[in-house]
Parts: C-alpha cells; sequence; structure tokens
C-alpha cells in the first residue's frame, strides 16, 4: 500500500515539474551554445533564409501552375462551347428549313400551357 503511494506522488511531482518546465521557455543564450554543441550554429545562419526562399520559390511554382492549368481549361471548354453552338446552329438551320413550325407549335405548346395552368391553379 504504501509503496503505490510513494510511487503515485513520484509521479505526481515529476509530472508538475515537467509541466512547469515545458511552460518557461529557452533562454537565447542556452539555444545557442545547444546549437554549437550540436553543431548547427553555423547551419541556421543560412538555413533559415534558405527555407523561406525555397517556400517561396514552391508556392510561386505551384500558382503559376495553377494558373496555366486553369486557363488550358477555359481554352478547352471555349473550344467545346463553340463546336456546340456550331453544331446547334446546323441543326436549328435544317430544323427550319426542313419542317412546318406552324403544325408543330401548337400540338407542344398548347398542352404545355394548360397543363402549367392546372397546376398553377391547383398551388392557389
Amino acid at each position: 500500500m504504501r509503496k503505490q503511494s510513494v510511487e503515485k506522488q513520484v509521479s505526481e511531482e515529476l509530472t508538475s515539474y515537467f509541466e512547469q518546465a515545458r511552460q518557461l521557455k529557452c533562454p537565447p543564450s542556452m539555444k545557442q551554445s545547444l546549437y554549437a554543441n550540436i553543431g548547427l550554429d553555423g547551419v541556421s545562419q543560412w538555413l533559415k533564409p534558405v527555407i523561406a526562399f525555397s517556400f517561396v520559390a514552391l508556392c510561386s511554382v505551384g500558382l503559376i501552375w495553377h494558373n496555366q492549368h486553369q486557363q488550358n481549361q477555359l481554352e478547352q471548354a471555349e473550344r467545346d462551347m463553340q463546336i456546340a453552338m456550331h453544331y446547334m446552329q446546323k441543326v436549328s438551320e435544317k430544323t427550319l428549313e426542313d419542317t412546318n413550325t406552324l403544325g408543330i407549335k401548337p400540338g407542344i405548346i398548347v398542352p404545355v400551357s394548360k397543363s402549367v395552368s392546372q397546376m398553377a391553379m391547383a398551388q392557389i
């Protein structure tokens, strides 16, 4: 029983110690000596600008590629739309020449307009 409470007390003390240590910031002199001990002191002088430049270059290339990709998609959509409009124009010209629209219009428009008016009256 006593052993468990001692272990629990030690665990609680260590937990509180690490929580307090986590909240404290490392002093700059300590960081510099740590970097010097590991051999990163000279590297950190040029590493940060290189990383920043690489990030900016990568973002720029990504934006340029995205813009170019969107431009290609827009050009393809425009070509498809022109082909579709040309096809619709040909179909429209042929339909007007080959069919009697006077006989078709009453057969389509009147029943549709009657059903729409019946639906409108049903909602009122």
